[in-house]
């Protein structure tokens, strides 16, 4: 089994190429879904967030209000960081269940986000980078999510770019054009892993 987790910016169309692969029949763990489910107030990091950030991050009916975490940890580096360092761990737990779930397929992928950021290199064999231009980030969070130009560009900017680091165990793929030529280069990809059709 090789694991290979996929990253890149905001908009680079990570979740579109997790799509894909599952088209394809390939396995691959959510790490952000995954943190929905930390959220609940089933989990023991419920309890360990809510205290960490306060109540006001629930809403009505005592649920974590993602947006309204969003809203503190962007403007705050430190509460960001404390939040990373009680979510991170049962991400990486949970995603390591999961590969354990599918040792007997060649390619296991998982999808995060903060791969880099979160110092997650050493749980992968390979890292998959999307990248593209800042002006097709910058429209695709505009028309996808709703955001004003003004606070798509606010989180591009927060953004590390790490297509420029890509070592021998890094590929660069850039959507910047269709889904079927995303489609295109994701096949060649698993192809060139043996995989492939």
């Amino acid at each position: 089994m090789k694991r290979i987790g996929i990253t890149g910016t905001i908009a680079s169309g990570k979740t579109t190429v997790a799509i894909l692969l599952r088209k394809m029949g390939f396995s691959v763990f959510d790490c952000d879904g995954y943190s929905r489910i930390l959220y609940q107030k089933t989990n023991p990091c419920y309890e360990k967030v809510v205290a960490f950030l306060g109540k006001s991050i629930l809403d009505p009916f005592g649920e974590i209000d993602r947006k309204k975490v969003a809203e503190i940890i962007f403007h705050d580096e430190e509460k960001r960081k404390g939040l990373n360092a009680i979510v991170h761990p049962a991400v990486i737990e949970g995603m390591n269940r999961f590969f354990s779930h599918h040792t007997e397929e060649d390619l296991v992928f998982a999808e995060v986000p903060l791969l880099y950021e979160a110092g997650m290199e050493s749980c992968f064999d390979e890292i998959l980078i999307l990248a593209c231009p800042k002006d097709e980030a910058i429209r695709r969070m505009m028309d996808d999510r709703g955001y004003t130009e003004k606070e798509a560009l606010a989180r591009y900017q927060t953004m590390i770019h790490h297509e420029d680091d890509a070592d021998t165990n890094t590929t660069v793929l850039y959507n910047d054009s269709t889904i079927q030529a995303l489609y295109d280069k994701v096949l060649a990809y698993v192809t060139e892993k043996g995989i492939g059709e």
